[in-house]
């Protein structure tokens, strides 16, 4: 492999080497699954420092164009050529949902898909859990030496300073004007919904939510006595129309909503849904918060977030390194800015006096050696391969009747089926087949809602193989039997 540097250029050595061998992958003189040259040898031939070789295969991988295979060196990755169908035919009816009084299942979804990972055997379509990064031990190791001492002290509620220097310029790249001082380091994002939702809402307020949606946030409503309003999905995001209409009528204290990868649809809006969305909550005073969990795992740029848009302080953004590191370091953010910082920062004081400061160690050292971006392009690449493995296995075994969505990232996508599909009959069943899925009620503030199906692409192509030609059978045989009754 030729590369021919331009010594006197101002462009810097190492972008010269990703640009060449960028332009060899798509010419095709290079094609996938070919080695690229060790970072000795490429150093060498060039006469450059292995560290530009480094960085320069960094780049690459972040790019997407090549990947590192452990003890064998660096490839070109594959392309990819699925014959799924991407497009979403994902279309449901657009009702209002008030239910009259909340009873959250929170607690037995979350322990049935836990316990599920301990099963061997099973096809776990309900857990939405990354997998984690290989290189765990080694950066914790590394984080753990760098200050022992001060990882086991008291420390300050909004977070480590660095950390929080670290986090902002990561959302300044998501297009966000942040600093350090807008933080708060959380235990998880779901600690930042609950402290959140607490400062907005106090008993018999009312609360815009999307149908369907998180599961945890609807838990978290209806303990605090809140009233729901569920204004329905469409392929684009929640229906501002009907949005508009609420706000006018009802006066809610606050809209909760996932503008990116939302959970459970996997629908990401555009930038001008999200400015129209920002404009009615300005027009009639409603602040947004805004969680947006998955959005380090996009396939392509995403619109800069609601909470870039903002500036009368109306949105509160909620991020966190549990769906792209692992969710057991329980390390989550929220950008607060404006007169709400000092109040939501006591009430975290009082809930954990701080975030676990070995848990911010580990995150910090993992930003500060790049290692995040490189693990964050790995499961970019196996997400949008297996995305797209149950995108095909939904088209050979689903009944026709069947819609989903067609996420750009993330861990779910949402299958909407016919009126009176038995659901929870196809459930049971299902699990007796060793397939879980999680029940599509808790997603809804009803604990009703249309009939549908949150399936994870987290599992291998052939587990999501086996899982949905399972559950396509049983959906074919009880629409079956419902028609012919």
């Amino acid at each position: 492999m030729k590369i021919w540097l331009e010594r006197e250029s101002a462009k810097p050595i190492y972008l010269q080497i990703r640009d060449r061998i960028s332009r060899l992958i798509k010419s095709g003189v290079l094609q996938p699954g070919d080695r690229l040259p060790s970072i000795r040898s490429l150093a060498e031939s060039l006469q450059v420092n292995k560290l530009t070789i480094i960085e320069a295969y960094n780049v690459l991988e972040a790019d997407g164009i090549i990947s590192a295979r452990q003890g064998s060196g660096y490839f070109v990755n594959s392309v990819n050529r699925s014959s799924a169908n991407l497009k979403s035919t994902f279309a449901p009816v657009q009702n209002v949902i008030i239910p009259e009084q909340g009873r959250s299942s929170f607690f037995d979804m979350y322990t049935a898909t836990v316990e599920a990972q301990t099963q061997p055997g099973m096809v776990n379509f309900g857990c939405g859990f990354p997998h984690p990064p290989k290189d765990i031990d080694l950066i914790a190791r590394r984080a753990l030496r760098q200050t022992p001492d001060g990882l086991f002290k008291y420390d300050l509620p909004q977070g480590q300073l660095t950390l929080r220097r670290q986090i902002a310029q990561m959302l300044i790249q998501q297009g966000m004007e942040v600093t350090a001082e807008n933080l708060i380091v959380t235990s998880g994002s779901e600690q930042g919904l609950s402290l959140a939702l607490q400062y907005y809402l106090q008993p018999g307020d009312w609360v815009i939510v999307e149908t369907p949606t998180y599961f945890g946030a609807l838990a978290s409503l209806e303990n605090l006595g809140a009233k729901i309003i569920g204004i329905p999905m469409t392929a684009q995001g929640m229906n501002l129309d009907l949005l508009e209409k609420y706000l006018k009528s009802h006066r809610p204290k606050l809209i909760y909503t996932i503008s990116a990868l939302h959970n459970p649809t996997g629908i990401t809006t555009t930038q001008a849904h999200r400015q129209e969305l920002l404009a009615l909550a300005e027009k009639y005073e409603c602040p947004i918060l805004e969680d947006n969990a998955y959005e380090g795992l996009t396939f392509e740029p995403a619109p800069a977030p609601i909470k870039a848009f903002d500036t009368q302080d109306l949105v509160i953004y909620l991020g966190t390194f549990s769906k792209t590191l692992m969710p057991g370091l329980r390390v989550g953010y929220m950008v607060v800015t404006g007169k709400h910082f000092h109040n939501i920062l006591e009430r975290k004081l009082l809930h954990d006096l701080h975030t676990s400061t070995i848990s911010q160690a580990i995150v910090s050292e993992y930003l500060a050696s790049g290692h995040l971006r490189r693990h964050l392009n790995r499961l970019r690449t196996e997400n949008l391969h297996t995305r797209d493995a149950m995108l095909a296995a939904l088209e050979r075994y689903f009944p026709q009747e069947a819609r989903w969505t067609v996420p750009k990232g993330g861990l779910f996508l949402w299958v909407q089926l016919p009126e009176h599909t038995p659901i929870q009959t196809i459930r049971i069943e299902a699990l007796s087949q060793n397939v879980l899925v999680p029940c599509h009620s808790v997603f809804f503030p009803d604990r009703k809602g249309y009939p549908a199906m949150r399936l994870t692409f987290t599992p291998s192509p052939e587990e999501i193989e086996q899982g949905v030609s399972v559950l396509g059978k049983l959906l074919k045989k009880y629409l079956c039997t419902k028609i012919a009754s």
